[in-house]
């Protein structure tokens, strides 16, 4: 028997001598001729302080048992949502990083931009081109040419995450989305 074992006895066998001593006490001063409690008394009292005891024991055998239960199945449910972030985090991830490379290479093409010019451009536009020319807006190769509907869909107060839902989209494709174009736009400022 352990330590622990042995206290819980101590305390029991106290408990009792407690209740005996508690019932004979009242007896023998409130009936000074009768005598002392006799062994069946005695009996009956420890019998119902052990009956007592099992009925603790079990109820909280059971509450010990709920919650163990209980703790496993939020273990359970904590563990299942912690493997779906993670793979979030990893796809999101990959999303970030093909995003990064192609905002590499977009700054590439924009800080070295090809030595030759083609053929095509160097030739002078025929007079009906060049009035259309003139009556369109010049096209850019922005950011926000190039996600027309996200950056509109923003401006009409739209949050990311309906956005997201929208196109189909990464929450964080967005927001990198958007300080990239903010970048652009310093860019172009200067």
């Amino acid at each position: 028997m352990n330590q622990v074992d042995q206290h819980w006895v101590y305390i029991v066998l106290f408990g009792l001598v407690f209740i005996i001593y508690a019932k004979i006490i009242p007896k023998a001063s409130g009936a000074k001729g009768q005598g002392s409690p006799t062994v069946q008394e005695i009996e009956e009292a420890m019998e119902h302080f052990t009956a007592e005891l099992d009925e603790q024991n079990k109820a909280l055998i059971q509450l010990l048992a709920e919650t163990k239960r209980d703790y496993e199945v939020q273990t359970a449910k904590l563990t299942s949502r912690l493997e779906i972030v993670e793979k979030q985090s990893a796809l999101t991830n990959q999303e970030l990083n093909k995003l990064g490379f192609a905002y590499e290479e977009l700054q590439k093409k924009i800080a070295h931009p090809p030595e030759k010019v083609p053929v095509i451009e160097l030739q002078k536009p025929r007079i009906e081109e060049k009035i259309i020319d003139d009556e369109a807006p010049p096209i850019a190769m922005n950011l926000k040419s190039r996600y027309e509907e996200l950056f509109s869909l923003f401006e009409q107060g739209k949050s990311v995450e309906y956005i997201a839902k929208k196109l189909n989209m990464n929450k964080g494709e967005i927001n990198l989305i958007f300080q990239l174009a903010k970048q652009e736009e310093k860019l172009n400022a200067h």
